[in-house]
């Protein structure tokens, strides 16, 4: 009906609006990927749509780990959860054979689709810094209406690397600058972003670029990007272990010891056995709860004895707080505190290390040595910590040893690990109790040793057979696709399934580096 002209527009705008749709709407990625669905099947032209697939048998290996999924899903107790999940891991299954049997992509149809993602990255990067800016968030991760904020992370790192590759290939001065603002714009948000994931794949894309600026320069260049690269590392050590040392030592001031009565003649309470500290001081000295109930009434509408926004209670909080500026836990130390402090106390900030909101580094520091040391001395679980995820992780084992050959399906992952934490008296609330958040140990879980394999074939040898895989951006995606999942149940959201989904088919099958830059 339509002429193939027609078809190829329509194609590449099913690219595109799933492309533009990846960091801000679910709905919109959807629609992208039913255009490119019946688009394909209108646009006819079966013998040639075959013969491409015929010639590129790399396809099928990849679309092999939907089979696992396929089989755990089907085969779990919990049929709901389980079909829940091959409707998900669909665009896994769907992009590839659209794009392998489609026209490849020309160079600038490839540029264009990959600086509509840039723009929509970059637009939802604003979002997230206008309600930053503007919106008392106690989570930084609430700034994103859209998506999960270590999604972005990943979108973020893959839109730097596609950057990089750009400043190579433009020449024009007002284009470069145009490039490296933006670069610099995605680099200092990860920051703001305090994704400890983002920060480790900025940093793997540092590497790649020293390891490839090594290949090619002379043995004096070589020496300065060695020494200058191992100056960076040692100084950016020597800080976190500066700051480590700051978090544990106890400081040995006179603010530090019990005392007998407030300025008002009142009692202070102690704990003298207690080692909890803020910043080097101990949190639970010179205490007076009559005078902070009093004097915090005064400051804030939010009343002593209730929650703060992050649902921890109040009065902790405050204590916490007023102990990391070294102040006395009294009506003299209330008084002390600013209009930003006393937001901050009201949104569930423990430290004066959260005033510093240009980047968050330290305080994300912070937050992690508290997790460790909570977990270590007083075998406390922090919500969405690093030491909950090695809960996760210990419970995710014990699934596997049930059955580590088939797995007992992916809808019953779940409940599985439930059952872990009862028998063993964990004290995880039921409302974070989530998956295991490592890919690989999920997939074993559920579909057991042999989909484990079936999914490491299918995400490795089609990426290392392919011409495409030598290229930075390629090179960096699979790295980055395949590290998320050491750390995260990357494919476990419709934005992450397709986010693997089409950039994966797109390197793989939809466009060829090499042919296109020797046109």
């Amino acid at each position: 009906m339509f002429s193939s002209s027609f078809h190829h527009k329509v194609y590449l705008a099913g690219l595109a609006i799933t492309l533009c749709s990846l960091p801000s709407s679910i709905f919109g990625v959807s629609v992208g990927i039913i255009t490119l669905a019946l688009n394909f099947i209108l646009s006819g032209n079966w013998r040639t749509k075959l013969q491409r697939l015929k010639g590129n048998p790399w396809v099928w290996v990849f679309i092999a780990m939907y089979l696992p999924i396929l089989f755990s899903g089907m085969f779990s107790e919990n049929q709901r959860l389980g079909l829940e999940i091959i409707r998900l891991w669909l665009p896994i299954l769907i992009l590839p054979l659209i794009i392998s049997m489609s026209d490849r992509l020309s160079k600038k149809e490839f540029t264009s689709l990959i600086f509509l993602f840039l723009l929509s990255v970059f637009a939802v990067t604003l979002i997230g810094t206008y309600n930053f800016i503007n919106h008392n968030y106690s989570d930084i991760r609430k700034i994103f209406p859209y998506i999960s904020h270590i999604r972005l992370a990943l979108m973020i790192n893959l839109s730097i690397a596609f950057l990089i590759s750009f400043l190579k290939e433009w020449n024009r001065i007002s284009i470069k600058i145009a490039l490296i603002a933006l670069l610099a714009w995605f680099i200092v948000f990860l920051f703001v972003l305090k994704s400890i994931t983002g920060l480790l794949f900025l940093s793997i894309i540092s590497l790649l670029i020293i390891i490839k600026a090594l290949k090619h320069a002379g043995s004096i260049s070589r020496f300065a990007i060695i020494t200058g690269s191992l100056t960076v590392f040692f100084l950016f050590a020597s800080y976190v272990l500066h700051k480590y040392d700051e978090f544990k030592t106890i400081k040995l001031t006179p603010d530090n010891k019990p005392k007998q009565f407030t300025l008002n003649g009142n009692p202070y309470q102690h704990d003298t056995l207690s080692v909890e500290t803020e910043n080097g001081y101990l949190v639970n000295l010179n205490i007076c709860d009559k005078e902070l109930k009093k004097e915090w009434e005064k400051r804030s509408s939010v009343p002593f004895d209730s929650m703060d926004k992050k649902g921890q209670p109040l009065r902790k909080t405050l204590i916490r707080y007023l102990t990391s500026y070294g102040f006395t836990k009294d009506s003299a130390g209330v008084n002390r505190l600013d209009s930003i402090d006393v937001k901050l106390i009201e949104s569930g900030y423990t430290n004066k290390l959260f005033r510093k909101t240009i980047t968050g580094f330290e305080s994300r520091l912070y937050e992690l040595f508290y997790e460790i040391r909570n977990r270590n001395s007083f075998n406390k679980i922090k919500t969405g910590s690093l030491t909950q995820r090695l809960i996760y992780l210990k419970a995710c084992w014990h699934v596997i040893k049930k059955n580590p050959i088939l797995g007992v399906g992916y809808g019953d992952v779940l409940s599985e690990m439930n059952q872990y934490y009862e028998v063993n008296n964990i004290n995880l609330p039921q409302k974070y109790r989530y998956m295991p958040h490592n890919q690989y140990l999920t997939i074993w879980a559920s579909a057991g040793i042999l989909g484990l394999i079936i999914f490491l074939v299918s995400l490795t040898l089609p990426f290392f057979v392919s011409s495409n895989f030598s290229e930075f951006p390629v090179m960096f995606y699979w790295i980055l696709i395949t590290l998320s999942m050491l750390f995260e149940d990357t494919l476990l959201t419709h934005t992450g399934i397709s986010f693997m989904a089409i950039f994966s088919s797109i390197f793989l099958f939809g466009f060829k580096y090499s042919y296109n830059q020797s046109k």
